[in-house]
């Protein structure tokens, strides 16, 4: 089994992760229905490249919970590595 340490990194990398990918959806979620609203509801529809400027925020904000997500899955990466510091103990088996 793994180590109680590699347990707590694979939790808390679970975690960074789902949390920054619901994140990652919500944000450009809204970037889409903001761009759609900007580019064709709206009375004067604006440029396409116009529109990215002003939906930029959305796309900032998406890099920040990439970079949680990236730090999720590094420390998903470390769990492998962390392991026990004391030697197991070694049973005899007679028979």
């Amino acid at each position: 089994a793994n180590s109680n340490k590699s347990q707590v990194l694979e939790m808390w990398s679970f975690w960074l992760m789902t949390v920054s990918m619901v994140f990652i959806t919500l944000f450009l979620t809204g970037a889409g229905i903001l761009q759609i609203f900007l580019q064709r509801v709206s009375d004067d529809p604006q440029p396409f490249m116009a529109v990215q400027e002003q939906i930029s925020i959305f796309y900032w904000m998406r890099e920040i919970a990439g970079v949680v997500f990236l730090i999720g899955l590094v420390l998903y990466l470390l769990s492998f590595f962390v392991g026990n510091r004391e030697p197991e103990a070694v049973v005899e088996v007679r028979g």
